[in-house]
């Protein structure tokens, strides 16, 4: 059997064609599949979307997104300031103070303690109930970030108000002259008047004296500024710092000079070697601290066991 389709062309001619049964009856049957195969993947991709366990898509207000930006921030900067907080804590001393008022047992609540325990506050839905959410109080959030914020700007001024404080305390610190110039030594002559070594008349005695075998290392008690470097009779081979503030350091008797006059020493640093040059009877160190010209009692400033 087969269908005769005329197809019109121009005006002036026109074609007949011929389809068999056969082949229109193998389109169909093209055709229902391709209908079937669409229909299974509609369902299928339908009973996905309507599977109960399927989580459910949360859409997130513009304006929650801007409030949980606003507290991440505001929650990055007080961390920021805490750890700032407690590394000046340590700088200052203040959390050892802190640590011994922790540990006092805590005293029992009062009828004023009890008092000013009273809690209020508006009554807002509990977070993670299925889908409900928090009703979000514009004014009021709006309203407790900025007061939030203006603390927390206080809060940095302090802070850094206290860590200039703090950097000064420390840059005193340095040029405090509280070393011992000498490590593991003992004091052989202490300041003040004593028995000249060489005539055995009284006498003063301007410093301290630190016996050590010679080539033992020499080390500034504070940070500051090398005057002088060079020979001065009785004293021999001397090291003179200037700390500032009135504070100069010297040390004198060395075997070997390390430093050269407007050299700038830190704290500890090597300036010279013990030895026995000038007026000496044998290798030491005489130390002596001068303030506003005139000699004090090093060990006012030296933290060294009295021996």
């Amino acid at each position: 059997m087969a269908f005769v389709i005329l197809s019109a062309g121009t005006a002036t001619s026109s074609k007949v064609r011929t389809l068999s049964a056969r082949a229109l009856g193998l389109g169909m049957l093209s055709a229902v599949g391709l209908a079937l195969l669409a229909g299974l993947g509609i369902g299928y991709g339908v009973a996905r979307n309507e599977t109960p366990n399927a989580e459910p898509v949360v859409v997130v207000e513009p304006e929650s997104k801007f409030v949980i930006n606003r507290v991440g921030e505001l929650a990055g900067r007080l961390y920021r300031l805490e750890s700032e907080a407690v590394q000046l804590a340590k700088r200052i001393g203040a959390l050892k103070d802190f640590e011994k008022r922790g540990k006092a047992p805590a005293a029992k609540p009062d009828a004023a303690t009890k008092a000013a325990s009273a809690q209020g506050g508006p009554m807002i839905p509990p977070v993670g109930g299925g889908l409900a959410r928090p009703h979000l109080m514009a004014d009021s959030v709006d309203d407790s970030l900025s007061t939030l914020e203006s603390d927390l700007q206080r809060l940095e001024q302090t802070l850094t108000s206290i860590d200039q404080i703090a950097l000064q305390r420390n840059l005193s610190y340095m040029a405090f002259p509280s070393r011992e110039p000498v490590s593991n030594s003992r004091i052989g002559s202490r300041f003040g008047n004593r028995s000249d070594p060489f005539n055995r008349r009284l006498a003063f005695h301007s410093g301290l004296d630190f016996p050590a075998p010679s080539g033992t290392p020499i080390r500034a008690s504070a940070g500051g500024r090398v005057v002088f470097a060079g020979w001065r009779s009785d004293y021999g081979n001397q090291v003179q710092i200037d700390h500032g503030n009135g504070l100069l350091t010297r040390y004198s008797h060395a075997s070997k000079l390390t430093v050269s006059v407007g050299d700038i020493v830190t704290p500890g640093q090597v300036v010279a070697e013990v030895g026995s040059t000038g007026r000496s009877t044998g290798p030491h160190l005489h130390f002596e601290v001068l303030k506003d010209g005139e000699f004090v009692d090093p060990e006012a400033y030296l933290k060294i066991a009295q021996s």
